[in-house]
């Protein structure tokens, strides 16, 4: 919270017994289980609408409980805050039926209102941040206290899992109106998933206790969680060493076997994760086609997946990870060839052929690709200058577009693709193609077209062209898929980080005493 805030929040007189009440239960708590997390870059908000930032998304899905829940491997989903649903015969009406009794942390009541004002908000406010998923979705409507009612202007197969994902989190209509979107996204003092907020240390960590009104009775087992800011991620991992993390979440590949042999718990998991050189197509001089294709060219993806990974990882073929439905197999990895990237760059006509390459500072795998791609340019006749800077930092001017090129890594919240097209390459999306101004008109149709088609045989079609076109273009130069990775304290139980980036049951998760 930022200390004007709270001093607001004091002079009303609203907010301190709430403060007092919450340290106080951490305090008694402290000898209890509560799990440590720690992972290399800072929250920024903890409202579910304004981020897309990979810790907001992981610690938002503790706190905000969805109308549906997925399995682990998100091959499907099912119930969640609602018991069940109906679709209808045009595909354009899903109805929902909640659970009854339903509460919020507070425990007020969780109905058919706060969801219908939880989704008008991510889908219509104006500083959502991430409502391109759901285009077809124009209207909600809550017509009895526990149904809730969705109106598509087509038909949409994506929608149901897209119900699952961190920013479909239920908020408490009552709350967010009464304290304000800012006082909210930095002191949500209701939630409606298994973990309430306690206290936000800006720049150190989210700290979360037990919701006792849950809707899954008997759970969470944990009484808390915090999740820690630790810059550096071999610094996370001496800290699960010496029982100061539970978790520490992006193990270096290189590290994984060394820390195996030496008895740490070590986890490889399955993601939809893509790494990339994102690259500004409104910066020269990536704003020209065939300089894009020469440094396409010129990067072996193959030697840094191998160099990089350690074996954990695949070399990119596609924008798309091969985790996702319609993948394209028929995709090859782009073999690395000099002289046909030196005969690009000199068909470009590009004077300037040198570039700076943002990284994010503390990420050692990141500072291993960029002195690759470093090298492998160098060869062609590009001088590339990499800066490593603040992980916020480097996240703010990639949303601005104040960059030429980043290091950077994106993933699908679902196995359905519609969400990850929309997220990296429609142009007509708030977000830009995922900050790098790529726009193909062509592409933005196909989009709009795969997403309504009931024929899936049609749909993977569609997919495949979305796929060649991105990388004839170079709409970014997708190097590598990882798995997630971690280092795991051997009493921390039942955790499973899932395709989406979300901890998976992360209510049935325990710590061995």
């Amino acid at each position: 919270m930022k200390r004007r805030t709270f001093m607001k929040c004091l002079a009303a007189g609203i907010g301190a017994p709430f403060l007092l009440e919450q340290l106080t239960a951490i305090a008694a708590a402290a000898d209890k289980k509560v799990l440590r997390i720690g992972y290399a870059a800072p929250v920024q908000t903890l409202d579910p609408i304004k981020t897309v930032f990979a810790p907001d998304i992981i610690s938002q899905g503790m706190m905000y409980a969805r109308l549906l829940k997925a399995n682990a491997d998100q091959s499907e989903v099912g119930p969640g805050l609602a018991e069940s649903w109906t679709i209808s015969d045009d595909g354009k009406t899903y109805t929902f039926k909640l659970r009854e009794g339903l509460k919020f942390s507070d425990g007020s009541p969780l109905t058919s209102e706060d969801v219908a004002f939880s989704y008008n908000r991510m889908r219509f406010q104006k500083d959502t941040v991430y409502s391109a998923p759901f285009q077809p979705l124009t209207t909600i409507e809550a017509v009895d206290p526990l149904t809730v009612k969705f109106g598509l202007d087509r038909p949409f197969p994506p929608f149901l899992k897209l119900c699952e994902i961190w920013n479909t989190g239920i908020v408490s209509k009552k709350a967010v109106s009464a304290m304000g979107d800012e006082a909210f996204g930095t002191r949500p003092e209701v939630t409606s998933g298994p973990f309430k907020f306690v206290e936000w240390k800006t720049g150190d960590r989210v700290v979360m206790g037990r919701n006792e009104h849950y809707y899954r009775q008997g759970l969470p087992h944990l009484e808390g969680i915090e999740f820690i800011f630790v810059p550096d991620v071999n610094t996370g991992v001496s800290m699960v060493q010496a029982g100061e993390l539970d978790v520490g979440m992006g193990v270096p590949f290189a590290r994984m076997k060394e820390l195996e042999a030496a008895g740490v718990t070590i986890v490889s998991e399955p993601s939809s994760a893509t790494y990339d050189l994102l690259i500004n197509h409104e910066k020269a001089p990536f704003d020209n086609l065939a300089f894009r294709q020469a440094i396409s060219h010129g990067i072996d993806r193959q030697q840094i997946n191998d160099a990089v990974t350690a074996g954990y990882g695949t070399a990119a073929a596609s924008i798309f990870s091969p985790k996702l439905d319609f993948y394209d197999t028929e995709l090859k990895v782009i073999a690395r060839d000099v002289d046909k990237a030196k005969e690009l760059l000199a068909k470009s006509g590009v004077t300037d052929t040198s570039f700076t390459l943002l990284t994010n500072a503390g990420a050692t795998d990141e500072d291993k690709t960029a002195v690759l791609i470093q090298a492998q340019l160098a060869e062609i006749g590009v001088n590339v200058t990499i800066n490593a800077i603040d992980p916020g930092q480097a996240w703010t001017q990639l949303v601005a577009g104040d960059y030429q090129a980043q290091l950077n890594w994106w993933y699908n919240e679902t196995t359905d693709p519609d969400n990850a097209v929309r997220w990296c390459v429609w142009g007509a999306g708030a977000n830009k193609s995922y900050y790098t101004r790529y726009n193909n008109e062509d592409v933005n149709s196909l989009i709009d077209k795969a997403a309504g088609e009931p024929d899936q045989a049609k749909r993977a079609d569609m997919y495949r062209k979305i796929q060649k076109i991105c990388v004839d273009e170079v709409a970014q130069v997708a190097l590598y898929h990882p798995t997630w990775t971690s280092a795991r304290s051997a009493a921390a139980t039942g955790l499973v980080f899932n395709l989406g980036s979300q901890y998976a049951s992360i209510d049935e998760a325990d710590l061995k005493s």
